[in-house]
């Protein structure tokens, strides 16, 4: 049975991902950090699947102390799936220094590939990492540490931040491409996003053309497609074929994102920030 590890599964893309990937017949492992959302999430899941395995595991991804702690206690992984992410709040810190956004969209699932990578199935693995169509927004100039870090609160900017750490989501899976490759590894990386979905990230900032969205479930079709089209070979990128909306295809993404000396800093400033060297 194939082991499918997602974070933010709990609710929204997550959520309708390990619901798939159980209905599917694959063991499922999912991480949030909210305890009771968590648990609900996977009953329902359970009651849905009375055969499934189901497990669920709290964790808050920008914490890179309980990362360390959670990938101890992983065997071994099939596929997994970077999904968990902040959209817009407030100004906040994470323990380590780092502006929220920033350590849970994509710091600690970089740290979080880097310590599973050894565990990963290394025939037929996968890591699919989360972006967005706002990652055309990005503006990331030189991914240096102090502009990963992004601790003052005079410059912050949510939005310009949000577009930012799913830039650096996509270069991440584009850098673990070439480096797996580089390596010899077989394992995949692929990166999705679900163009315009109502997720749950929205709940804090509703808007009136929200009536106009995919559902999560029709946003997830992009990730689930990365996760388990055996056509793909590593290196793409699918989202939906209208970019907020439609059936996932292949896409190219922003001139930045395809910037491999910016994906390099990037990976350096992560190597920096967590602590670990991965595929160096």
């Amino acid at each position: 049975m194939k082991h499918a590890l997602i974070t933010g599964a709990s609710s929204g893309l997550g959520f309708e991902s390990a619901k798939a990937l159980a209905e599917l017949g694959y063991q499922v492992t999912m991480v949030a950090r909210r305890e009771e959302r968590l648990t609900k999430a996977a009953d329902r899941i359970r009651a849905l699947n009375p055969d499934s395995k189901i497990s669920e595991v709290v964790l808050d991804i920008s914490n890179l102390d309980s990362v360390r702690e959670f990938a101890k206690s992983v065997d071994s992984v099939d596929l997994l799936m970077n999904n968990a992410g902040l959209m817009g709040p407030d100004f906040k810190l994470s323990i380590e220094g780092i502006e929220s956004q920033m350590a849970t969209n994509h710091i600690g699932h970089f740290l979080l590939t880097a310590l599973l990578w050894q565990k990963l199935d290394a025939v037929n693995g996968r890591v699919i990492s989360l972006s967005s169509v706002v990652h055309r927004r990005g503006k990331l100039k030189s991914a240096d540490v102090d502009e990963l870090r992004g601790a003052e609160e005079s410059s912050y900017d949510r939005w310009q931040r949000y577009a930012d750490t799913k830039l650096a989501c996509l270069l991440f899976a584009r850098e673990l491409d070439v480096r797996a490759r580089l390596s010899g590894s077989k394992v995949q990386s692929i990166a999705a996003h679900p163009g315009w979905a109502i997720t749950g990230l929205q709940e804090n900032f509703p808007h009136q053309f929200d009536r106009f969205a995919q559902t999560a479930k029709a946003g997830a079709r992009s990730q689930l497609r990365a996760a388990t089209d055996a056509s793909l070979k590593g290196g793409e990128f699918v989202g939906p074929k209208w970019e907020l909306w439609g059936e996932p295809k292949l896409l190219r993404g922003s001139t930045r994102s395809r910037n491999l000396e910016l994906a390099s800093k990037l990976w350096a400033s992560s190597e920096e920030l967590t602590g670990v060297k991965f595929l160096a």
